[in-house]
This record gives structure tokens, C-alpha cells and sequence, in this order.
């Protein structure tokens, strides 16, 4: 996703084909599935031209009667060196808490409170260029679509930076950051980014160096889970208004029209319905899962109530995460949804994970966040019967077992003890749902519940669930 031409960014899904002819087996099918969903990147970036009057500030200066004025698309160094003067040191977030710390990030920086700009998102076409890109994988009859509610001014002078963070969510709407550059004389101050293993660099400076555009403005978008940095400046003023975004929803009773479906999309569209048509695939039924790649805010472990003398806890909580979905994970909706699949946001336990053996439990799938603080594990079975009572045992395909393997391994290696998997997976003692596991199950949606352990004496003990993307498929007979 992307309105800028730096060479970092891929633009397209050309090298990820659906199938024609004859079907290759479903594994490779599977995979092909898998690699259209990596066809995506979390951010867009580019260059918008710019009116005058956008490039237009006024900011209040401490001990003066009235704003001053800063034209920030002819600004001389006194200027912006007056700008940065005006600003408070910059702070950031750490578990609720501003922290200032001018080791971790050096910058100025300016509430609401106390600037005002022209710059208006919505008729200077930012909105609109950003749009397509962060809300893609949103079917058009979700009736989803962005706000951009104005944040902060930040002053970046020579020697600023901020180190690798990510931005604190200020709703559970909030799907992203927007921020605009304004175009100052400035070397450096790039801004990198980091999600999944993949890394790029937006060097806004350069882009507004190169543009044929003046006035301009330099913009990135990028969903707000996105790890990121402001490179040091070298020399110069980097000045810029960031903006969160909130996904909301749109006229109630939106005009008719349609929407242009992206290459990805269509290819991932194309692998799902092939699979569907063929009489091998999950032939009684079954589920596609997913893991999440990107982040949500996901409920706690939940209070249990008392209803005339009985046990209840809140149900449905997940469902809002499921419009919330961004990037790949609402594409995996989007598409599911419009060939007919029910798709879940659901919780996935182990039942025999636990920091005192090995794996040997099953996987679990979960409507809700468990609440275990009534379970009492006096022999080690107590806890993982009650998590297979409490949802439903999928069946673990290759993938899936591997990927149990793998983590077993590593937990071992990390609490100081031997680990000996088993030499056969072992198999469900109860019929178990056929599930294809298409991407690794994340920790990205970790929830901790707690329950009482017993050894030598009682302690806390805990279970994780993570949160996944399911897709129910129906029996063959049930979708021909």
C-alpha cells in the first residue's frame, strides 16, 4: 500500500498466482493461501501537494499575549528554532505513564491546547489517500470508514530521535497514526518501521527533496501496532502533526456502488472458492484457522457472576474484535464472508500446557476468555479436563503439531529443564473437529487467566490463550 516510490515497498502480488487448470493437491493450495496474505504491508506513504494556507501555524508563547505566526513552508531557522523553543519536552507512554526520558526520545512537542493549523485532512485529500490502504480487507458492506481526530505538533531539531515504539492506543476504535511532515529544510529524521520480521524506512526529507511539488506535504499512515522510530536528525527542523485514527461507522445508508478488489484479495478469493469445490477438502466439515498479525484490544479474564444460586459469566465478548480486524486479518473476513463461510475471533488453549510438564493436552477452541479462578489442580489433570470441558478439541493437522513442538522446546529451554516430546503426536480421546491451520497461531493476543495449584503447598498458577482467526467450513454435501 503505497502513493510513494521509494524502492522498499512492494506494490503488488504478481508473484503469488491462482490456480488454473487442473488443482494442485490442497497442501500446495494451502500454502499459495498463506503467501497471498503476506502480500500486504501495515503502513502507506507518499507525497500530497499542498495549499499555502496548510502550511500555516499559530502557537501560543509562554509570557506572551498573543499567538505567534510560522509559515512552515518558508520558515527560516529563526523561525523554526522559535517553534522548537515554544515546545515541552516530548514524553511517551509506558503502562499508562508519560515518561520523559531524553535517552529513549529527544524532541519538542505541542498539545492542542496550544497551536492551531489550517491543515484540514478531509479537504486537502489526506484522508482520501490513506484510506484505500488502511481500511483494505473492509468489505464495503461493513459501512466502516476512517476519522482523523488531530493529536500533537512535535519538533524534531538536530540530534532528535525516538527509539523503536509503538503508539498507545487512545480507544478501542483507534486502527492506526497518521502523520504529516511538513516541508522545513531538514537531513535526516527518517521515520523506520517494523512488524512481522519485516522492516522499511520512510525518508520523508528526501521524498519532499524530490518532489516537483511546492507546496508539499509528506504523509505515512500505519496501524497503530506497528512498531516504529524516528531516525536522528542531522540537520534542520522536522516538523509534523500526528493524528489518530478510529475506524467508525459510515451513513447508515451508504449509496450504491462497489468496491475494486485488490490483487491479493482476488488471489486469496480465487484459492478459497477451488478449495471449497473440492470434495477432499474438509469432506465432513471443519475449520480454516488463522493466526492474528496484528494486535486488538482483547477483554480480560472475565468476573464470574452469581444468577439465583448459578454460575454465569458475560458471553459474546469477541465479536466486536471480529469488526475491528485490519490489514490481512480482515481480508481473511472480507473474503470468507462474501463466499458464504462464518468467520469467529475465538480463543485457542492448550489443555496440557503448563510450566510443569511437557505438552501433552489438546487444543481447545474457546468462545470467550476462561475464567479458571474456581479450578483447583491437585494432580494435574483437574485443570486440563476443565478446558476441555469448556470449549470444543480440534484435531491438530502437521503444521499445528510442529508448531506445538517447536514452542514445548523453547518453554523448556527457557525454565531450565529437558524437554522430551513425544515419539507420536498424541491423539484426542474425544472425536475432535478437522481444522487446516493456514498461518501459525500468534502471541500478539496473549490473555492470562489464573486458577489454584497445588503442590507442596497452593500457588497461583496460570493458562494463556490466544486469540485466532476461525473460519467454519461446512461438509462438502452442505456447500455444493
Amino acid at each position: 500500500m503505497s502513493n510513494s516510490t521509494f524502492s522498499s515497498f512492494p506494490t503488488s502480488a504478481s508473484s503469488i498466482a491462482a490456480p488454473t487448470g487442473e488443482n494442485p493437491p490442497i497442501a500446495d493450495r494451502l500454502e499459495l493461501l498463506k503467501q497471498s496474505l503476506g502480500a500486504q504491508v501495515p503502513y502507506t506513504a507518499g507525497v500530497l501537494p499542498a495549499k499555502a494556507e496548510d502550511l500555516i501555524v499559530y502557537y501560543d508563547v509562554e509570557g506572551e499575549s498573543f499567538p505567534r505566526r510560522i509559515d512552515l513552508g518558508n520558515a527560516t531557522e529563526t523561525d523554526l528554532e522559535g517553534l522548537s523553543a515554544a515546545c515541552q519536552k516530548a514524553t511517551f507512554g509506558v503502562d499508562k505513564t508519560d515518561i520523559l526520558d531524553e535517552t529513549y526520545r529527544k524532541a519538542g512537542k505541542m498539545d492542542l491546547s496550544k497551536f492551531a493549523t489550517r491543515l484540514d485532512v478531509v479537504t486537502s485529500g489526506l484522508l482520501a489517500a490513506i484510506r484505500p490502504d488502511i481500511l483494505q480487507g473492509q468489505n464495503a458492506d461493513t459501512n466502516k470508514t476512517l476519522s482523523a481526530e488531530l493529536y500533537k505538533l512535535n519538533v524534531y531539531g538536530p540530534g532528535s530521535f525516538f527509539k523503536a515504539h509503538k503508539d498507545t492506543p487512545r480507544g478501542e476504535s483507534m486502527i492506526g497514526s497518521l502523520v504529516v511532515v511538513f516541508p522545513t529544510a531538514h537531513a535526516g529524521g527518517a521515520l523506520t518501521l517494523e512488524h512481522g520480521g519485516t522492516a522499511w524506512t520512510f525518508d520523508s526529507a528526501a521524498e519532499l527533496a524530490a518532489s516537483t511539488h511546492i507546496p508539499a506535504l509528506a504523509y505515512i499512515s500505519f496501524y497503530s501496532d506497528v512498531t516504529h522510530a524516528v531516525e536522528p536528525v542531522h540537520s534542520g527542523h522536522r516538523v509534523t502533526l500526528t493524528y489518530n485514527l478510529f475506524l467508525c461507522d459510515e451513513n447508515p445508508n451508504p449509496a450504491p456502488g462497489h468496491r475494486i478488489v485488490p490483487d491479493p484479495e482476488r488471489v486469496f478469493e480465487d484459492l478459497l472458492r477451488s478449495l471449497l469445490a473440492d470434495s477432499a477438502f474438509l469432506p465432513v466439515g471443519g475449520f480454516l484457522a488463522y493466526g492474528l498479525t496484528h494486535q486488538y484490544p482483547m477483554p480480560i479474564e472475565p468476573e464470574i457472576e452469581w444468577v439465583n444460586g448459578r454460575r454465569t459469566l458475560p458471553v459474546g465478548r469477541l465479536g466486536p474484535v471480529l469488526r475491528l480486524l485490519k490489514g490481512s486479518d480482515a481480508r481473511i473476513r472480507t473474503v470468507s464472508e462474501r463466499v458464504g463461510l462464518n468467520t469467529y475471533v475465538k480463543m485457542l488453549y492448550d489443555s496440557g500446557e503448563n510450566y510443569d510438564g511437557d505438552i501433552t493436552g489438546h487444543d481447545v477452541l474457546v468462545d470467550d476468555v476462561l475464567n479458571t479462578d474456581d479450578v483447583y489442580n491437585y494432580l494435574g489433570g483437574e485443570l486440563q479436563a476443565e478446558i476441555e470441558k469448556r470449549g470444543t478439541i480440534l484435531a491438530r493437522d502437521e503444521e499445528r503439531e510442529k508448531d506445538v513442538r517447536e514452542r514445548g522446546a523453547q518453554r523448556a529451554i527457557k525454565i531450565g529443564r529437558p524437554y522430551w516430546p513425544a515419539e507420536e503426536p498424541k491423539q484426542a480421546s474425544v472425536e475432535a473437529a478437522p481444522v487446516h491451520w493456514v498461518t501459525k497461531i500468534t502471541e500478539l493476543n496473549r490473555v492470562c487467566s489464573h486458577y489454584i495449584r497445588y503442590g507442596n503447598d497452593a500457588s497461583m498458577g496460570h493458562v494463556y490463550g490466544n486469540a485466532a482467526l476461525f473460519v467454519r467450513v461446512p461438509a462438502f454435501n452442505d456447500r455444493v
